[in-house]
């Protein structure tokens, strides 16, 4: 019998690449699938999408009792799955509801989500990038949560054409686009003693030095937080209290802030750097601020055309790849990046992508690679090679629409 697959969508990457393959195993995996599209306002309370999304599955819950009723051969209407780009707690509850199969797709590290109790629903199948988020999550009970690596749609790039305009917007010797990651570390340092800033800033400092691990969550324990929140609490008459995970958050966004902005300052006095991000920081003089890149269609420009493009990822990655590292080597753009474990096991390093392994280092390199030309060149072309025949929407899809059989 052929499957029925909603697919949601937002504002969100990496739909199109997955629609494209929807529409080229279809047939072969014999489903059909629809698209709904609603832009969430807030991602844990929507009465509005709450009231639609329950009234499209219950409608087709009425019809699938119907055709039951109906001669054998009939359409089974009733949706098999729901499909998302990363998760959401809303579409989880409704989907639980239903008996509906969710898979959910995610792309965020950590997941921006308050509602986490729906991430114990067992109509979940969770795809993690980062495999060390998947295990986390499993180790919490969340059965649903599975580990498969991200995937970029090189035909998508490849027509993607440059003009003489975008060169002279685009062209540089090292880009980097996303974040500069300003935390409330600070902020959050504001009541606390000078013993226990000088401790939240020693373990900054381990995680910062510690290429390939992560130690963070380990460091920040129970007794430190009974400690960190009784001064809060002190200094704001009982009103302040900040959790584990927003602690985490904050400064694994300080970590991954303070190496862009090094990064970004060191290569930017010798070499013509471009930062594409709503962000800025008048402390870089020198970097050139493009502001935020469509992601179709500006953003694949600025890979092409820059010599060195960096990944340099927010700490809260344990061992995933971004999906910028896809992205970056779908447009055949030379990738330099930070050390990560799964990128070290899915990509040759020197071969198809440049790995380093502290600022130094980082520096290093993109100075290497500026001077080399031909080696930089083959690099972008092996990486290149490897995203369309390995890292495949066609084939991480297949991957994730195949729980459907599974779990009937």
């Amino acid at each position: 019998m052929m499957k029925k697959i909603l697919f949601v969508q937002w504002d969100a990457f990496m739909q199109k690449g997955m629609e494209n393959a929807l529409n080229r195993l279809k047939s072969r995996m014999n489903f059909e699938y629809e698209t709904f599209f609603y832009r969430f306002v807030n991602w844990d309370e929507d009465d509005i999408f709450t009231k639609i999304f329950e009234g499209k599955l219950a409608e087709q819950s009425q019809n699938a009792r119907k055709t039951a009723q109906m001669a054998c051969g009939e359409k089974h209407s009733v949706y098999d799955a729901v499909l998302t780009v990363n998760f959401s707690p809303l579409i989880s509850d409704v989907c639980q509801k239903y008996g509906v199969i969710y898979l959910a797709w995610v792309y965020d590290c950590p997941l921006h989500i308050r509602k986490t109790r729906s991430l114990f629903n067992k109509c979940n199948r969770i795809f993690f990038f980062d495999r060390g988020q998947a295990d986390s999550y499993k180790s919490t009970g969340v059965s649903g949560a599975r580990h498969l690596e991200l995937a970029a749609d090189t035909d998508i790039y490849d027509k993607v054409a440059i003009s003489e305009a975008d060169k002279k917007a685009y062209e540089c010797d090292v880009s980097l686009v996303g974040k500069l990651y300003k935390s409330d570390f600070s902020y959050l340092c504001g009541p606390l003693t000078q013993y226990q800033r000088g401790y939240l800033e020693g373990i900054i400092s381990s995680q910062s030095q510690l290429y390939g691990g992560y130690i963070l969550g380990e460091l920040i324990d129970s007794q430190l937080m009974k400690q960190l929140n009784d001064m809060y609490r002190k200094a704001s008459g009982g009103k302040f209290a900040v959790s584990e995970a927003e602690l985490e958050f904050a400064m694994n966004c300080e970590i991954t802030g303070r190496e862009r902005y090094m990064a970004l300052a060191l290569l930017s006095n010798r070499h013509k750097v471009n930062v594409y991000t709503n962000d800025s920081d008048e402390r870089l003089q020198n970097v050139h601020f493009g502001g935020y890149l469509d992601y179709y269609g500006q953003m694949p420009k600025a890979f092409k055309l820059s010599r060195i493009n960096l990944n340099i990822s927010l700490k809260a990655i344990q061992t995933g790849i971004p999906l910028r590292v896809f992205d970056v080597l779908a447009c055949r753009g030379f990738l330099l990046t930070n050390y990560q474990e799964e990128i070290a096991q899915n990509f040759e390093d020197g071969v198809e992508l440049v790995m380093y392994s502290d600022v130094a280092d980082l520096v290093a390199k993109a100075e290497y690679y500026l001077k080399h030309e031909d080696e930089r060149l083959a690099i972008a072309d092996n990486g290149y090679e490897k995203v369309k025949k390995v890292f495949t929407f066609d084939r991480q899809m297949e991957k994730i629409l195949s729980e459907i059989n599974e779990s009937k």
